[in-house]
């Protein structure tokens, strides 16, 4: 989607008014419910309002950092959902866990251009900022899914994310149109539909397991996403040694962490 130079809040609100949609086909089909969402109404707006940020944030870093890049810097959310966890929930973290927390972090320090002259660049700031945001949003999302039916809860929080990007720019409806053409829409739906799979499989994970535990599993997608890249996208095909060896030692940490 890079090269198509989609205005980012457009892209944010249109991708998760999408993906909404798409669960929601499966909410129709087996009887929406939300018992006891009264109760969790707090962390419900959060986890919304975060994500309507977050999916922002995420699309203005895009534009900045390669996507092989950019899939190390939101590999921190898995800290900050490990700690939330630690917390917020009494869940326990082992020495190895902290090895492997060291090791995510330390994998960040292979993408820098330039380690000598490293001054945090808006790229990388904001791409520390979208982990901590998913971070947050993730950890109040899985709360209240594993208090209510997680598919009727996966199409609202969506569809309530999209309004909440809406209400950061409602000019942003204006720049919809590109999404909406037979080159881009087709690829809009693809990836609409792989994101809402693994959304609710996401989902049904951390209603069941603890946030230390899934939230680092999740980040074995880190060497999908720097293969592809590299094998996709031509101008990602610089530095491979170094992104190869960072999402390496990040998945190194993933394993650790849940040794």
């Amino acid at each position: 989607m890079h090269k198509d130079k989609l205005d980012p809040v457009a892209y944010a609100v249109f991708f998760q008014g999408l993906v909404a949609s798409i669960i929601a086909v499966f909410v129709v089909m087996s009887g929406f419910s939300l018992p006891n969402i009264s109760n969790y109404l707090l962390p419900a707006v959060a986890s919304m309002f975060l994500f309507g940020a977050g999916h922002i944030i995420y699309a203005k870093t895009l534009q900045r950092v390669e996507a092989s890049v950019f899939s190390i810097y939101f590999a921190t959310h898995a800290i900050w959902v490990m700690f939330l966890g630690i917390l917020l929930f009494n869940e326990t973290l082992t020495p190895i866990q902290i090895v492997g927390s060291f090791l995510i972090f330390a994998s960040l320090s292979l993408v820098v251009k330039s380690f000598r002259h490293f001054k945090p660049d808006t790229g990388a700031l904001l791409g520390i900022l979208t982990g901590i945001l998913f971070g947050l949003a993730i950890t109040s999302w899985s709360y209240v899914g594993r208090h209510t039916d997680t598919l009727s809860w996966a199409a609202v929080s969506f569809a309530g994310a999209s309004l909440f990007a809406l209400l950061f720019s409602p000019k942003a409806v204006n720049k919809m149109r590109p999404m909406l053409s037979p080159k881009v829409l087709p690829k809009m739906v693809l990836l609409c539909i792989f994101y809402a799979i693994g959304s609710v499989a996401m989902l049904y994970a951390y209603k069941t397991g603890a946030f230390s535990l899934v939230s680092p599993l999740r980040q074995t997608g880190i060497i999908v996403t720097t293969v592809l890249a590299l094998i996709l996208l031509r101008p990602e095909r610089v530095r491979i040694k170094r992104k190869v060896g960072a999402a390496l030692i990040c998945m190194a940490g993933v394993l650790l962490l849940v040794a």
